[in-house]
């Protein structure tokens, strides 16, 4: 049996750990989805329920299942937000969900890129998850999709969002073409930047 790609688990500094989203995490990413701070930009968007986050959940189970990465449950220490949801898997140990993060096969333009989601609890924002999500992506995408270009895609009033994408070194690109309310951030895939 082949190991699994180094992407499946990530752990990182101060007990966080990124790893493939399971169906069994519906329960923690809507205590994270079903708070309306976590949707400021985009208030109809706030999960009601969990039928919701587990149809919310399902095509992006199904795109691990298809291409071999896509979002990760985001897991922290319990002390970085008590009032969070217990991780479910082996090697969890007690950390909690604080949210997804990651890259999924998209279009921009008639373009194939990868498209990056992250969205964190409030209790967990300020702590550098965003950014971490968005150095592995980039590291992700060059082995698991080679010469794919990877997105950020927000609203324009998302300045926060916005700043993190930039330190990680995402180009801003105005709008989004064809849109009028969706900024495009872009970090251009190592093989483009290569030449190769």
């Amino acid at each position: 049996m082949a190991a699994a790609p180094w992407w499946t688990r990530i752990e990182e500094p101060e007990g966080v750990v990124l790893r493939r989203l399971a169906a069994d995490d519906a329960a923690g990413v809507l205590a994270v989805h079903g708070d309306p701070r976590v949707y400021v930009h985009d208030p109809d968007e706030t999960h009601p329920d969990l039928v919701h986050t587990q149809a919310f959940l399902a095509p992006m189970l199904g795109h691990w299942a298809a291409h071999g990465f896509g979002y990760w449950t985001v897991l922290v220490p319990a002390p970085a937000w008590p009032a969070g949801v217990e991780g479910t898997r082996p090697g969890d140990d007690g950390r909690l969900v604080a949210e997804l993060g990651g890259v999924q096969h998209h279009t921009v333009d008639g373009r194939p890129v990868l498209n990056v989601y992250f969205r964190f609890a409030p209790e967990a924002q300020g702590r550098g998850l965003a950014g971490a999500v968005l150095r592995r992506v980039g590291e992700m995408a060059a082995d698991a999709a080679p010469g794919r270009d990877v997105v950020v895609r927000t609203r324009p009033a998302n300045a926060a969002a916005r700043r993190v994408a930039v330190r990680a070194g995402y180009v801003d690109e105005g709008l989004e073409p064809g849109t009028t309310d969706m900024q495009l951030l872009r970090l251009v895939s190592r093989a483009a930047r290569s030449g190769a």
